[in-house]
């Protein structure tokens, strides 16, 4: 039990280093989650930020899942520690330590332990990802489809006994906190108010919106 709560902490303090809103802060001194969706993730970024600040934050974001679960294996070999510093590290980003407990919707994270977990995959499914946003626009679209996927991906490489099930359990995980974290998206997507990609950096639009 005591490395399992190591492994939390761990994972739990790296997912809580707070990209975005230290890039609004140095960038153009403000608190990022005054603007836009009030989120610190990557979307946000992009839409009050800009671009170069959007792919700093994904590439950091996706980095706070990859190398918590990569030491965690060279340490431990242990799929259920890689699965628990997985989730932490999710937590650790929607709700940061350090700056308040509000954070992003955990997405790069997700995808970052995606490819802790099996690179051709967080490929794959970013190549979807990037499909779904010039088809559509919609970065909550895009989250709420490929993070889900990546869970059913991994559950059929189990079944045939491709995948650790500890990997499967951390995917149905991510998939839920991604649903709940996007809850708000879900309301203005079916209400047709959803902001599209680079839309809304202005104006707040609410709590529980994407970023």
């Amino acid at each position: 039990m005591t490395s399992y709560a190591v492994a939390a902490l761990v994972g739990y303090l790296i997912g809580s280093f707070p990209t975005g809103y230290l890039l609004g802060r140095l960038l153009r001194g403000i608190d990022i989650r005054e603007y836009g969706s009030g989120a610190t993730g990557a979307t946000n970024v992009l839409r009050v930020l800009g671009p170069k600040a959007f792919l700093a934050t994904l590439l950091v974001d996706a980095l706070k899942g990859w190398i918590p679960l990569l030491l965690t294996w060279y340490l431990t070999e242990s799929h259920e520690l890689q699965a628990t510093v997985g989730v932490a590290a999710i937590l650790g980003h929607d709700f940061p330590l350090y700056i308040g407990f509000r954070g992003g919707r955990g997405v790069a994270t997700t995808f970052g332990v995606y490819a802790g977990f099996l690179f051709p995959l967080a490929l794959s499914l970013t190549a979807l990802g990037i499909f779904i946003l010039l088809a559509f626009r919609y970065m909550s679209v895009m989250s709420l489809v490929t993070v889900p996927l990546g869970a059913l991906t991994l559950l059929g490489l189990a079944i045939f006994h491709l995948a650790p099930w500890a990997y499967v359990v951390f995917g149905f995980a991510a998939s839920f906190l991604v649903l709940v974290r996007h809850l708000g998206n879900i309301q203005r997507l079916l209400a047709g108010t959803e902001p599209k990609l680079g839309q809304g950096g202005n104006v707040r639009y609410g709590e529980s919106s994407h970023g």
